[in-house]
């Protein structure tokens, strides 16, 4: 049993050995020519903006429903 625990701490420092050795790998970042950064934020920035248009409306409707399902009845005793 004695062998199973020199060969896994044998495979565990040439693993750790090859990390340090072995170069980084550089990252690769896609990007087709047709495509200007300018214009997908410009098109993000539409879409987020027609979405958000009517949200002080809904915030509104969503508040009046809250209210009226939480509205105080006069069955309350003092604290």
């Amino acid at each position: 049993m004695g062998w199973l625990w020199r060969l896994l701490t044998l495979v565990i420092f040439l693993g750790f050995v090859h990390t340090l050795i072995s170069p980084q790998p550089k990252p690769f970042i896609a990007w087709s020519d047709g495509q200007n950064l300018v214009k997908i934020i410009q098109g993000e920035l539409k879409q987020w903006q027609r979405l958000s248009q009517d949200l002080p409306a809904s915030i509104e409707v969503e508040v009046r429903r809250l209210w009226m399902d939480f509205q105080p009845n006069t069955n309350g005793k003092e604290v």
